[in-house]
């Protein structure tokens, strides 16, 4: 029966089986046990619609539109549970309407302190609108990333219905490894990690997560690149370098943790002097560099560290229901 034939368009993607198709492209439900049952009960329909997908590349269309619209209902039950209303006040004729999506995310936003989810949030709102009112009837399958845009949400949700005291937490303890990270953004470091040493200049940026006794700190650092002319001119680049640390600690320019693995990792300043001719031959070609290639090369590493890191929050820091 065709229904049960497996859509050819998979084998582009190097889909060989329905195992292989589930275990990339399938993502289950993850939340912790103050997101509510219906929530939980709806994106069951969205994993049935991703592996469904599987016989019909053009259900992962229809997955991806169920998932925004639970996103829509997650922050609609948040709105209840704070008191915001979801409706407008009377205007002059005592009418009222529907509060757009965009005012009930910040209005709930700013109530739980969650201002930094904002910046997803509005991207999972543009998804949404361009779902709800397409100008074209197209599928974008596998090429839309849905099983990274599904973690995403899932992550998004599951801060959404944290505690305030746990929100609070969060965010200081997030502001504090700003300014330790501080440290990190300019100098001569070596990482080692995996029993391998990495020399390092730049922390670009971090995500930290802690829920209950689950803590996560992620960072993307920036490799001193041999041939950093040619490398970044070329743009045949290598997935970036994503150090996740499930145990750490910060002193001054030394930052010492344990990986998900358990291993140990390490980034301290290093002054030897093979090491210093290295960085010195590494900003020499850099110079070489047109800003147009670097802006290229950022942002390709940021975009991948970003997937990776939520990713990283979805397998490792929400207990299933």
């Amino acid at each position: 029966m065709k229904w049960f034939e497996a859509d050819t368009r998979w084998e582009l993607f190097g889909v060989k089986s329905l195992e292989d198709f589930i275990n990339n492209y399938v993502v289950t439900g993850k939340f912790h046990n103050a997101v509510p049952k219906d929530i939980v009960t709806a994106f069951e329909t969205v994993s049935y619609l991703m592996v469904h997908s599987y016989y019909h590349w053009p259900m992962m269309d229809e997955a991806m539109t169920k998932a925004l619209l639970v996103m829509e209902m997650a922050v609609k039950l948040k709105a209840k549970k704070d008191n915001i209303a979801l409706e407008t006040p009377p205007n002059k004729s005592g009418k009222t309407f529907q509060k757009k999506l965009v005012t009930l995310i910040d209005e709930v936003c700013d109530v739980n302190h969650l201002d930094f989810l904002k910046l997803d949030f509005n991207r999972a709102r543009n998804l949404r609108n361009s779902r709800m009112h397409p100008e074209q009837h197209s599928y974008m399958g596998a090429l839309g990333k849905p099983a990274g845009n599904m973690m995403l949400f899932m992550n998004i949700i599951n801060f959404l219905f944290l505690e305030k005291a746990a929100i609070e937490k969060l965010k200081v303890r997030r502001q504090e490894l700003k300014e330790e990270l501080q440290l990190f953004q300019n100098g001569n470091f070596v990482l080692e990690y995996n029993n391998t040493k990495i020399l390092i200049d730049i922390v670009h940026f971090h995500k930290y997560v802690k829920f209950n006794d689950k803590e996560l700190l992620m960072l993307l650092v920036n490799p001193v690149l041999n041939n950093a002319y040619q490398y970044i001119t070329e743009q045949k680049f290598n997935d970036p370098i994503v150090i996740a640390l499930q145990e750490f600690k910060i002193n001054g320019l030394t930052l010492e943790g344990k990986d998900l693995n358990g291993g140990n990792v390490k980034i301290e300043t290093t002054y030897n002097e093979e090491n210093m001719l290295k960085f010195l031959k590494y900003n020499e070609e850099l110079k070489k560099v047109s800003d147009h290639d670097i802006s290229v090369y950022n942002t390709f590493c940021s975009g991948k560290a970003l997937w990776e890191m939520e990713q990283l929050i979805y397998e490792n820091c929400w207990g299933c229901k």
